[in-house]
């Protein structure tokens, strides 16, 4: 075998000699363990993942289309269940420019993808260090059922069962998990406005009219030509063209009220 060999690697795990250990020592007990909890690399060359990043290595501008794209794409997702509880179909509403700045709209988009990304390192963090560090993995294993329990192979701990690469695994988690929370967190702020009265409230003064219109509405969004709005009272729903529109105006944000100062006390 040649010598260069002798240095490679197996799942992207460096091999480390143990120092330190007895002679006796069960395996991996005295070799370092790799905490890392980036999935392994190594063995996923071929996954549509890695084919992905190395073209947007070779094009950097790549990286800030394509993560517009997707942005876009869980706006207008998020969009679609959001309007959907107020019988408003979006999609026959929106232009191309509205389907670009889809998902700038909101922020909350921003921590969802941070909460996918947090809990599929989470979730694959077994599977990642037992892949980094077999032989201690078996050790553990050896000595308490709770390490066996954490280092099975079963559909949620390990991505053996599920037959795809674990960078592939990882982002497939990572995009589940953002569709999925992306349309519950707008069904829910929808519900809000719908049962609880919140969103923001506004009067609409139409063009040509003196009076605003009757009620106050609830601003849901607008779009480079309609207004979207939610009228309690009617507990109805209507987009309404910009063009006819003069002037919305917010609800009156009424002051805080200020402590009178106390009188100072009186001399003795």
């Amino acid at each position: 075998m040649d010598n260069r060999d002798q240095g490679r690697t197996e799942d992207n795990v460096p091999a480390i000699a143990p120092s330190g250990g007895h002679p006796g020592a069960a395996p991996g007990e005295g070799a370092s363990t790799d905490w890392s909890v980036l999935p392994v690399v190594r063995g996923s060359e071929d996954s549509v993942v890695m084919v992905l990043w190395r073209l947007l290595r070779q094009e950097p501008a790549l990286i800030v289309s394509a993560g517009y794209v997707l942005l876009s794409l869980l706006g207008l997702w998020s969009s679609y269940f959001f309007y959907l509880r107020f019988e408003l179909s979006i999609l026959d509403y929106l232009q191309i420019s509205d389907f670009l700045v889809a998902g700038l709209r909101d922020p909350a988009y921003a921590a969802i993808l941070g909460g996918g990304i947090a809990l599929a390192i989470v979730v694959g963090w077994p599977d990642t260090l037992r892949r980094r560090n077999p032989a201690k993995v078996d050790a553990l294993r050896a000595r308490h059922w709770g390490w066996r329990l954490l280092f099975s192979r079963s559909p949620l701990t390990s991505w053996d069962i599920s037959g795809v690469r674990p960078l592939t695994g990882l982002c497939m988690a990572v995009a589940l998990f953002m569709a999925l929370g992306a349309a519950i967190y707008s069904l829910d702020k929808a519900e809000g406005i719908r049962t609880e009265g919140q969103g923001n409230r506004v009067t609409v003064h139409l063009t040509g009219d003196v009076a605003p219109l009757q009620g106050d509405a609830r601003l849901l969004g607008s779009s480079s030509a309609f207004v979207f709005l939610w009228w309690p009272q009617q507990h109805r729903a209507e987009a309404v063209p910009i063009s006819a529109i003069k002037r919305l105006q917010a609800a009156v944000v009424a002051p805080k009220a200020v402590a009178a100062p106390r009188p100072a006390p009186a001399a003795r």
